[in-house]
């Protein structure tokens, strides 16, 4: 669990508040227009689902509502996706139909090695850091803010903002529907169980309301609003892990530690891949968190502790319902005709390298920390 959140800390913040500007969309005209393009329609359909909040409303017309940080992160973060897509012929690989028979290798090829490389100075961790840090984090407190006024003035503002969801993006799904269609079929085959899952899904779900009702079958009314509650919170706990960890100047720590660590873990041997860590690779890293390297920056282990701590009362406290969620919908697909021995394979496979990422990462004691 620990490694994931040091990876979701260092994507969002590696890198102080007040460092260069990254502009990911220098060199990048088509993205940077295209961005454009969506952001403006967005700022036009907005006002479809909040503007019944006279003071969104407001600042939505006067261009206030996101501002300059947003506008930065948006622009951004939509140029360096644009780049990637561009970079791995997404949209040839989106149109090459292969009806269920590809023979594209899915192997894990990635290494602790590469990963290091993500994370060495000027690289694309360090950019998008310096992104989130100087402009995501804080467009994103500006817009939960002015939505949390908006639910304080108003009772029924979320009610009434889903309802509008729903009526400016149903008629969209629906008529995207036959291009769904069309899509697995050119992946998967027309008889593969992809189609047979849409068809099921196509039949079960023909509008918004059919989705609120599967809703409340499987979720109670108190367990809804207890999962509201706890998405609000964990937004604000995010927002302290997140200022801690971008205003504590370890970033930099953090980034050189971890890329010595994936250095030290990485062997063509008996780690050539990130694909298992249990074993090989699992003791490759425990070695280096015992040798004299191998302590972790304090401040590392704070903002850690706050978020993983958040993290994990969320399991505790929704565990079950997702359990149940799970069981139903794993029913519903077997009763189709479709086995889910394949997901249950992966899922029993995911669990056991959860549990060894777990065991290495409690041995991030505190009390071994590095203070320097």
């Amino acid at each position: 669990m620990k490694l994931f959140v040091v990876l979701v800390l260092i994507g969002v913040c590696a890198a102080k508040r007040g460092h260069t500007h990254v502009n990911f969309c220098k060199n990048n005209v088509v993205g940077e227009s295209l961005a454009k393009v969506v952001r403006q329609r967005i700022v036009a359909e907005l006002p479809k689902i909040i503007g019944h909040c006279d003071s969104a409303a407001a600042a939505i017309k006067s261009g206030t509502f996101f501002g300059n940080d947003c506008i930065r992160a948006f622009d951004g973060a939509f140029c360096y996706g644009y780049e990637l897509y561009e970079r791995y012929n997404v949209q040839e690989m989106a149109d090459d139909c292969s009806y269920g028979e590809s023979d594209f290798d899915y192997s894990v090829s990635v290494t602790y090695k590469d990963m290091a490389k993500v994370l060495s100075p000027g690289g694309p961790v360090s950019k998008l850091g310096n992104l989130a840090c100087a402009h995501a984090l804080p467009c994103f407190k500006r817009v939960v803010k002015q939505i949390a006024d908006c639910a304080s003035a108003d009772d029924t503002f979320y009610t009434k903002a889903v309802e509008k969801a729903r009526a400016l993006l149903e008629p969209f799904i629906l008529e995207n529907m036959g291009s769904v269609k069309e899509g697995l079929i050119c992946h998967f085959g027309a008889n593969s169980d992809a189609m047979t899952l849409f068809s099921l899904m196509k039949n079960r779900i023909t509008s918004f309301d059919d989705i609120v009702n599967l809703v409340n079958k499987h979720v109670s009314g108190d367990a809804q609003d207890s999962l509201v509650a706890g998405a609000k919170s964990g937004i604000y706990d995010f927002f302290d892990g997140s200022n801690d960890f971008c205003d504590a100047g370890c970033v930099y720590k953090t980034t050189k530690y971890f890329k010595k660590l994936f250095i030290a873990t990485h062997d063509a041997e008996t780690c050539p891949t990130i694909e298992f860590y249990c074993g090989d690779c699992q003791a490759n890293a425990e070695n280096f968190m015992a040798g004299p390297a191998g302590s972790v920056p304090c401040c590392t282990m704070n903002a850690l502790d706050s978020i993983t701590s958040t993290i994990q009362s969320v399991i505790e406290n929704y565990g079950e319902l997702l359990i149940d969620i799970e069981a139903a919908v794993t029913e519903t697909v077997e009763e189709s005709g479709v086995s889910t021995d394949g997901y249950e394979a992966v899922k029993a496979a995911a669990m056991e390298q959860a549990k060894c990422l777990g065991d290495t990462y409690e041995g991030m004691d505190e009390d071994g920390c590095m203070n320097a």
